[in-house]
């Protein structure tokens, strides 16, 4: 997550949904995050109540600055995702997941034995619902404004006027090279995947 005081938005970061690449434009206008263990500490146990001083994680639930931005703030800030149809956002995990030896559930992924385990692995995850990430307890949307990867770079272009920042064209961070997501699904597993993300499918009219 990234909050910017000068500019007044905050923007909650998606998996596999164009994040990192927008993140690195907009770091010059976010409030730096702290270095310190002792921070960090302090902020996973809830004892930090300072927004400016909270070590967010990459990937925060938009309720975290519900809860410690001053209610007028969180209220007046623009709050902003880029979301991603939810068939297309599995392949991308899981491909990502598998082309980085480092990342915590690589191993994990790798005996699975196939793009079908990993989406019945997800299911239970609330981390994979984009809903999850930008909605409150009440299952109410949280955001000023949704953007698409499907239509990321005229999107951006928007954001940029009005965050009143310079437009520049979006680098490609993270990309994973991979069949196009269709290929991935039986019939079976794309109406699987329809029926668990079914909220988040009808509210954004995604398509398969």
């Amino acid at each position: 997550m990234l909050i910017s005081d000068s500019h007044q938005f905050i923007f909650v970061q998606i998996r596999r949904a164009a994040s990192s690449s927008i993140q690195s434009l907009l770091r010059p206008y976010v409030i730096p995050k702290p270095e310190c263990r002792w921070a960090h500490l302090k902020s996973r146990i809830g004892l930090e109540r300072d927004y400016r001083k909270y070590v967010f994680r990459t990937h925060e639930e938009m309720l975290t600055a519900q809860k410690l931005l001053p209610a007028e703030r969180f209220q007046s800030y623009f709050k902003f995702a880029i979301l991603r149809t939810p068939w297309e956002r599995l392949v991308s995990e899981y491909e990502y997941i598998l082309s980085q030896p480092s990342h915590g559930r690589h191993h994990r992924v790798r005996r699975l034995g196939g793009f079908p385990e990993f989406v019945r692995m997800q299911i239970p995850r609330r981390d994979a619902y984009q809903l999850n990430m930008v909605c409150d307890r009440q299952g109410k949307l949280l955001l000023d404004y949704v953007g698409s990867v499907e239509t990321l770079n005229q999107d951006w272009r928007g954001l940029c006027s009005r965050l009143q920042i310079p437009h520049s064209p979006l680098p490609h961070l993270n990309a994973t090279p991979h069949c196009h997501y269709q290929e991935y699904y039986t019939p079976q597993l794309r109406t699987l995947v329809a029926q668990h993300w079914n909220r988040e499918i009808e509210l954004f009219g995604y398509r398969f």
